[in-house]
């Protein structure tokens, strides 16, 4: 890696790991790098996978986080690439079964502006509907 591309990349690394407003995530207790999978209903029992980045859970929230490194950073949450926002909607369906009595919310943690935006679930789950199925693509 050239030095210049890892010196900016770990000032921006520490810069997001120190920043007092996003401490909670790296909090104690906090985990990072979640693999997940399960058949969501909003997908027509189709499966899912992925990793999340940063997994918080208390006595009845459960909070999803992905890392985005996008140059642009919308505004708002209508703003996010549908592609984000249906990632998570995966996410958040899948921890819904694993998570039944909890509240499940997600969030992007943008790197570049350094701030986490929760996204409305209505607005993630929506977009699952959608989504082409894995069997459509056969």
């Amino acid at each position: 890696m050239d030095a210049d591309i890892f010196f900016y990349t770990w000032t921006e690394a520490k810069e997001i790991i120190y920043h007092p407003d996003l401490a909670h995530i790296f909090a104690p207790g906090t985990f990072g790098e979640i693999n997940i999978s399960a058949h969501i209903d909003e997908l027509n029992g189709d499966p899912i996978q992925g990793s999340i980045d940063r997994l918080i859970i208390s006595t009845d929230t459960v909070l999803a986080i992905d890392f985005k490194t996008n140059q642009l950073v919308p505004k708002t949450p209508y703003q996010v690439p549908e592609g984000i926002l249906r990632q998570l909607g995966a996410y958040a369906a899948a921890l819904k079964k694993i998570f039944p009595d909890h509240q499940v919310e997600t969030a992007v943690l943008w790197t570049r502006t350094r701030s986490l935006m929760k996204l409305p679930n209505h607005l993630v789950i929506c977009l699952l509907y959608t989504s082409p199925s894995p069997r459509d693509q056969r």
